[in-house]
């Protein structure tokens, strides 16, 4: 299988945990050597691999994979349950279409969609911070543009913590948004005003920011499309 090169030994033996409920088709598996869990993986109803997870201690360690129609189409190597070099993403017909780095669980990560339609250019789609292998900072869910989104989050350790807000096809804030939450409980707006008073990890409110415009850090922008060049 192109891109693949499971860390999952080759002598475990399976053990299959749960089936499809269609069926005897395997959908969830571990695998054990001399003991140990050492990996588990996930199965469509065709018995294609959806998702493969090595094990070692109980946490994820060595390529992890995601699978389209028993095609790669994300890999990630963790170490001691952290993320740490660089994950691959590509299209269903095995096309590289990003990467990103993490180093010991902390970096950004990213996700690219590849347009099926005009010239079939690839944007970023999702980009959201990550800390210790936890979400920290904001999360943003791009629009086609690369100048607005559709989704916006903030965290602090993996908890909600800020305000999130979500916008329909025509820009607008969806009805009951923007959203207020304090290590993820959600509160008022009184509150969260209140909350930010004391804690410089919440994010300001800022009337500005109800419109789905954003300006992205630097290490945002760089993997953002471009805009298509002029014909000529």
């Amino acid at each position: 299988m192109k891109h693949y090169r499971s860390s999952i030994p080759k002598e475990a033996k399976e053990r299959i945990l749960a089936t499809h409920s269609a069926g005897l088709q395997k959908y969830k598996a571990e695998y054990i050597l001399n003991g140990e869990v050492v990996g588990e993986r996930q199965f469509d109803e065709n018995g294609l691999p959806e998702f493969e997870r090595p094990l070692k201690n109980g946490v994820t360690h060595g390529l992890l994979y995601h699978f389209e129609n028993g095609v790669v189409t994300f890999m990630e190597h963790y170490s001691n349950g952290f993320a740490h070099g660089t994950a691959k993403q590509w299209s269903d017909d095995g096309e590289l279409i990003g990467t990103y780095t993490m180093k010991h669980g902390t970096g950004l990560d990213l996700w690219r969609v590849r347009k099926d339609w005009g010239d079939g250019r690839v944007y970023l789609a999702e980009a959201r911070f990550v800390k210790d292998g936890k979400w920290h900072g904001f999360e943003w869910w791009l629009n086609e543009d690369q100048t607005s989104v559709h989704e916006e989050h903030h965290f602090r350790e993996n908890l909600q913590h800020g305000i999130q807000r979500s916008w329909n096809s025509q820009g607008r804030l969806r009805r009951g948004y923007p959203r207020y939450w304090v290590r993820n409980t959600r509160v008022t707006k009184r509150e969260y005003l209140r909350e930010c008073a004391n804690d410089s990890n919440l994010p300001l409110y800022r009337e500005q920011d109800n419109l789905p415009v954003r300006k992205f850090p630097a290490e945002i922008r760089k993997h953002c499309l471009k805009a298509a060049p002029a014909k000529r």
